[in-house]
C-alpha cells in the first residue's frame, strides 16, 4: 500500500495531490484501482487545459494575421491612390503650363505691337508678362520635384497645395491685369438697384473657352464670364475687411445669409495644410428634385506689394497711370480636383475652373476693394444658376444686386 501511494504521489499535480491527500486522511483507506483512475482523470484535466490554451493562442494569432493583412491592403490602396493623384495632378499642371506658355507668346506679340506703334506706356503689359513668366518658372520647378521621384505623402500634398495656391493667385492677378489690357466693358447698374456703396463700378468680359458644350440640336462654343467689382469703404481698415472675407469663405451660416440660400454646407476639410493661410473647403448644395451640387475649393491669402498701376480701373489706363506701390492683402480661391473630399453618387461635382479673388489696401483712412470672378458657363448653383444671373445684356441683374446688398449689410453688422 505504501508503495502504491508513493507511486501515485509522484503522478499528481500539486493542487490535485493536496485535495486527494485530504481525502486519504479522511477516509483512512485506499485502493490501487481508485488511485489509478484518479491519476488518469487528473492527467486528462491537465491535457484539456493545455489544449484550450493552444486553441486560444491559435485563435489570437489568426486574428492578428487578419488584422495585419487588412492593414497592409489599406496601406497599399492608399499608396496607389496617392500615386494616381500625383499623376493626375502632374497631367493637369502640364496642361496649365501649356496654356501659360501660349499666353506668354501672345503677350510678347502685344508688347512688340505696342513698340511698333511707338507707345511708351507698357508697364501694365510688362507687369502681366513678368507674372506669367514667374508662374512658368514655378511650374517647371514643380515638375522637376515630381520627376525626381515620388515624394512622401505629406510633402506631396503640401507641394501640390502650394502650387495650387500659386496658380490661383496668378489667375486673380492675371484677371485684374486683363481687365485693363483687354479693355473690359463697364456694366450698367439698374436704376432701382440703390446700392449702398461709394465709388462702385462693375466691369466684365466674355471669353471663349476650349472645346464646346452639347445642347439640343448640336453644340455651342464654351465661354466664360470674367467680372471685376471695385468699391471704396470710407473709414474701414483693409485688415478688418480682409478678416471678414477670409472668414466668410468657410462659414456655412455666412454663406446662407449672403446668398439667401438653404441647404448649403461649407466644410473645412481636415487635410493638413502647409500653413495657416491656406485652407481646403468642401461646398455642397442639397437639391430636392435634382442631384446635389458640390465642389472643392482651395483658398489662400497673402500680403503682397503691388504696383498702383496694376490696380487702376480698366478705362483709367487711358490717362496717366498711378505711380508707386501699395501693401495689399490678396485672397485667391479656385476649384481643385486634388483633395480628400469623397465623391457621392447623388452629387454632381463641379470640375470646371471657378475663380474668385479680392485685393484690399488702405487709401489714407479708407480702404479700397477689388473683387474678381471667373465663372464657367456650366456653373449651376442656387445663388447663381448660370452666368446670365450675373450680367444680362450689359446690365448687372437684380439677383446679383441682392447679393451685393447682402455683403454690405453683413459688413455693417460685423464692422
Amino acid at each position: 500500500m505504501q508503495n502504491d501511494m508513493l507511486e501515485f504521489d509522484l503522478m499528481l499535480p500539486g493542487n490535485v495531490h493536496d485535495q486527494f491527500g485530504m481525502f486519504l486522511e479522511d477516509s483512512g483507506t485506499f485502493s490501487g484501482a481508485s488511485a489509478s483512475e484518479f491519476s488518469n482523470f487528473a492527467e486528462g484535466a491537465k491535457h484539456s487545459r493545455d489544449e484550450d490554451d493552444d486553441d486560444d493562442d491559435d485563435e489570437k494569432k489568426a486574428k492578428r494575421r487578419k488584422q495585419i493583412a487588412a492593414a497592409s491592403r489599406m496601406s497599399r490602396a492608399r499608396r496607389k491612390r496617392e500615386l494616381e493623384d500625383l499623376r493626375d495632378e502632374n497631367e493637369r499642371l502640364r496642361e496649365e503650363r501649356a496654356q501659360f506658355l501660349s499666353k506668354i507668346g501672345e503677350l510678347q506679340l502685344k508688347v512688340e505691337s505696342l513698340r511698333e506703334q511707338g507707345s511708351t506706356d507698357m508697364r501694365i503689359e510688362n507687369e502681366l508678362l513678368r507674372a506669367q513668366l514667374e508662374e512658368h518658372k514655378r511650374f517647371v520647378s514643380c515638375f522637376k520635384r515630381l520627376s525626381d521621384g515620388a515624394p512622401s505623402s505629406q510633402n506631396a500634398r503640401h507641394a501640390i497645395y502650394k502650387q495650387g495656391a500659386d496658380t490661383a493667385h496668378a489667375h486673380v492677378l492675371g484677371l485684374i491685369s486683363q481687365s485693363q489690357a483687354d479693355d473690359w466693358q463697364q456694366a450698367n447698374v439698374p436704376i432701382e438697384a440703390d446700392l449702398p456703396y461709394q465709388n462702385f463700378s462693375v466691369y466684365y468680359k466674355y471669353k471663349d473657352e476650349y472645346g464646346s458644350a452639347k445642347v439640343e440640336g448640336g453644340a455651342v462654343p464654351r465661354r466664360r464670364l470674367n467680372v471685376r467689382v471695385d468699391v471704396l469703404f470710407p473709414g474701414i481698415d483693409a485688415a478688418s475687411l480682409s478678416d471678414f472675407f477670409w472668414e466668410s469663405f468657410s462659414s456655412t451660416a455666412t454663406h446662407q445669409r449672403l446668398y439667401d440660400t438653404k441647404g448649403v454646407e461649407v466644410t473645412q476639410l481636415a487635410d493638413d495644410m502647409p500653413d495657416k493661410d491656406t485652407k481646403m473647403l468642401y461646398y455642397r448644395e442639397r437639391w430636392t428634385n435634382e442631384k446635389d451640387q458640390d465642389l472643392v475649393l482651395l483658398c489662400n491669402r497673402r500680403r503682397k506689394e503691388l504696383a498702383k498701376s496694376t490696380l487702376g480701373l480698366p478705362h483709367a489706363s487711358r490717362s496717366k497711370p498711378a505711380v508707386g506701390k501699395v501693401a495689399a492683402m490678396v485672397m485667391a480661391m479656385s476649384t481643385t480636383q486634388h483633395s480628400a473630399a469623397p465623391e457621392y453618387e447623388n452629387a454632381n461635382r463641379i470640375s470646371s475652373m471657378f475663380i474668385q479673388g479680392c485685393i484690399m489696401w488702405n487709401v489714407m483712412a479708407d480702404s479700397r476693394l477689388c473683387v474678381v470672378f471667373s465663372f464657367p458657363d456650366d456653373i449651376k448653383l442656387k445663388a447663381i444658376n448660370s452666368i446670365d444671373d450675373i450680367i444680362c445684356k450689359g446690365t448687372i441683374t437684380l439677383k446679383f444686386v441682392d447679393i451685393l446688398k447682402s455683403y454690405r449689410q453683413e459688413l455693417g453688422q460685423r464692422l
